[in-house]
Formats: C-alpha cells, sequence, structure tokens
C-alpha cells in the first residue's frame, strides 16, 4: 500500500530524520520575503539556521527570480506600516494630551505617559530608517546572496517556459498542484510561477538524486493537504506522487516555525521560543487578514444576491399579473356579444372587470414597491461601492504582500 500510494502515507519519525540527514533543503520566495517583516533578532536566527545546513540547501532560479522582482516592494511596504503605526501612536498621544477634559489624568502621569510615548515615536522612527537604509544598503539581501551563492538552480529556457506554461494549462483545468491557486490572482504567465518553481525542484531531485525538503510559508491547497477540519497533514498527494515518479525522492515540507523548531531539534539547540512566538504571530495576524477578506468578500456577494432576488422577484410578480390581464381581456372580448344578450354573462363579464381592476391595483402596488426599492438601491449603491473599493483595495495589498 505505501509503495502504490505514498502521497497518502504519513511519514515516520525516522522518515523524516532519513531526510533532514541525506537530503537537500528548499526554500520558497515568501520565506525570504518575510525575514523583512521580523524582527532583527528573529532574521538573525532563521537565516543562522539556514547556513547551519549550508551544505544541503538549494534555491529555485524560479524563487530567486521572484525575491529579487518583489523585495523592494516588501520593503516600502514595512516603512509605510511603520509610519501608519506612528501616526496611530500620535493620535493617541493627541487624545491623552489634555489633563481638562475626561479621562482626567494627573500631570505626574500625563508626564510619564509622553515618555513613554516618546520612546516608542523613537523606536518606530529607528525601524523606519532602518527600511529606508535597506533601498540602499540591504544586509538581508547580502545573507541571503552569501548563504545561496551557487547554490540556485538552473533557469529553464524560453522553449522549456513554453512547454510549462503549456502543460499548465491542462493541470489548473483539471485543479492539479501546485499552482492552480494562483489562476485566480495573477495574469498572463505570472500565475504558472509555482509550477516553475516545482518543476526547478524536481530538476534538482532528479539531478542529485536526493530526498526533498520544501521550506514554504504558502498556506493554500494546491500545496498542502488539508482534511476537513483543517488540520494540516502534510505536502498534497499529488505532489509526493509526481516527485517519487519523475525523480524517486521523498518529498516533505515545512512552514518557516516548524522549520525553526524542528531543524533546532535536529541539531540538538535549545528551540529560539521567542523567535517561534513571533513567527506565529504574524502567521495569525495574517490568517486574520485572510477571514476578514473572506466577510468583506461575503458581506457584498450577499448584499448584491439580495438585491437581484428582490428585484427580479418583484418583476417576475408584475409580469405574472400583466399575463393575467391580458389574458381577461381577450376572454372579455370574446364574450362580449354574448353578454348584450344574457344577464349571467353581463354579470359575468362584470365580475371579470371587477378582477382586472383588482389585478391592476396590484400591479401598481408592484410597480410602486419596485421603484422604491430600486430607488433603495440607488441610495445604497455608493455605499456597496465603497464595500467594493475597500475590499479591492485590502484584497489586492494583501495579495501584493503574497505575492
Amino acid at each position: 500500500m505505501k509503495e502504490l500510494f505514498p502521497g497518502y502515507y504519513r511519514k515516520t519519525e525516522h522518515d523524516i530524520k532519513r531526510i533532514w540527514e541525506h537530503g537537500i533543503i528548499i526554500f520558497d520566495t515568501n520565506v525570504l520575503l518575510n525575514l523583512y517583516r521580523y524582527s532583527d533578532s528573529t532574521q538573525n536566527t532563521i537565516l543562522e539556521l539556514i547556513r547551519k545546513f549550508s551544505k544541503q540547501i538549494y534555491l529555485p532560479h524560479q524563487a530567486a527570480l521572484e525575491y529579487n522582482r518583489n523585495r523592494y516592494e516588501v520593503i516600502a511596504e514595512q516603512e509605510k506600516a511603520y509610519n501608519e503605526f506612528l501616526e496611530k501612536i500620535s493620535q493617541i498621544q493627541k487624545d491623552l494630551q489634555s489633563t481638562s477634559k475626561p479621562p482626567f489624568l494627573t500631570a505626574k502621569v500625563d508626564k510619564e505617559l509622553n515618555v513613554i510615548f516618546e520612546k516608542v515615536g523613537d523606536e518606530v522612527k529607528e525601524s523606519i530608517q532602518k527600511y529606508c537604509d535597506y533601498l540602499k544598503t540591504d544586509p538581508i539581501y547580502n545573507s541571503i546572496s552569501e548563504l545561496f551563492s551557487n547554490r540556485v538552480t538552473k533557469q529553464f529556457s524560453d522553449e522549456e517556459l513554453k512547454e510549462i506554461y503549456k502543460e499548465g494549462e491542462e493541470r489548473f483545468k483539471n485543479k492539479f498542484p501546485p499552482g492552480f491557486e494562483d489562476e485566480k490572482t495573477k495574469e498572463g504567465n505570472r500565475k504558472y510561477g509555482d509550477l516553475i518553481l516545482w518543476k526547478q525542484i524536481i530538476q534538482k531531485a532528479k539531478e542529485l538524486k536526493k530526498d526533498v525538503i520544501l521550506i514554504t510559508d504558502e498556506r493554500k491547497i494546491d500545496w498542502w493537504w488539508k482534511i476537513k477540519d483543517g488540520r494540516n497533514m502534510g505536502p498534497r498527494q499529488e505532489l509526493v506522487e509526481e516527485i517519487k515518479l519523475e525523480a524517486n525522492v521523498d518529498f516533505h515540507m515545512y512552514s518557516s516555525e516548524r522549520f525553526l523548531s524542528y531543524g533546532q531539534s535536529f541539531l540538538k539547540e535549545k528551540i529560539n521560543q521567542q523567535a517561534l512566538e513571533e513567527i506565529q504571530a504574524m502567521k495569525k495576524a495574517e490568517l486574520e487578514e485572510i477571514k476578514r477578506i473572506q466577510f468583506m468578500e461575503k458581506r457584498i456577494f450577499e448584499r448584491e444576491l439580495k438585491a437581484k432576488e428582490e428585484t427580479s422577484f418583484i418583476s417576475k410578480r408584475i409580469e405574472d399579473v400583466n399575463q393575467k390581464i391580458l389574458s381577461i381581456r381577450k376572454h372579455q372580448e370574446g364574450l362580449f356579444k354574448d353578454s348584450m344578450e344574457s344577464d349571467d354573462f353581463k354579470e359575468y363579464l362584470h365580475s371579470m372587470t371587477i378582477h382586472e381592476a383588482e389585478l391592476n391595483e396590484e400591479k401598481m402596488h408592484l410597480i410602486h414597491k419596485l421603484n422604491s426599492f430600486q430607488k433603495m438601491l440607488n441610495e445604497s449603491e455608493i455605499d456597496i461601492k465603497e464595500d467594493k473599493m475597500r475590499y479591492i483595495k485590502y484584497f489586492n495589498e494583501f495579495k501584493h504582500r503574497k505575492d
């Protein structure tokens, strides 16, 4: 069974230890870019751990390309985040500045608070300056360049890339990993970035005939095997089976925090708990952002769906009433001559006239309701548009950070 379905086999501690001892360790772009989002202490801890595995590490050419393509944007994003934090701190300080209005503060406490705010402001300004300096001299870039010197995989030729794009179309249609989730958010051939990276991993594994550990902060389902209750069971079965078939090697994956905890344990070092908690806190904040984006998306969808359903229902009801009125009128025309000679027909025709009047009254009520609803929609359209603009801006900022 294990040989037939390697993707569904949960690796034992013995299997994992063997891979760490004899395999190669490959890094995804997001792991390197996230270094800019950590404190100096955590940055150094991760870089030092990577250095200790220097004989086993490799960087796919695609990951190196994306790192170089995006690092300045990530630096600018961090500078912006610190500036926004500084503005918030300044506003809080202003709100607490007065001792003559609620909340009332003694002069002593007010003075102590201002000293704290000044210290916080100075530290934040230092961080802002640090990221400004990164645009000129980037120590993280220098460390990564040194670590992966002669450790970047081969670049694919244009012909090879064309074949991957062609294969990618079919894979994405069938939701075959990795990368099909990027079809929703990336344009052109950029959506095949993960697939290119995967092909370069397979190529290196085949060349060295060694098992592979991929360190990635990717969380999408086109990389990870997740069961219904949300638990992560490891890499996607298809990935394990494909690399086994292509290169006859085993494959495993870790996030940055798991790389830190397992890597230090493997080296029999004390786990840096502070660094681990910092990475976990950042991942938690990221998940909260994802939930917020999903909530915004759901809210917009539900509002638009409700508006469409209500409008459609009223319009359909008006159409049904019109059909009934038309039917009555045609029936009345057919009965009109007979009604002149019979009191029964006159009575029947009169009742139909009353029914037509009732339908017309219902129709007018529905038209009024539809007009009122349309007016309400027009008035709330600005709110929906603003919600959409906020969602698009927030989603694009988040997507840019993840790209």
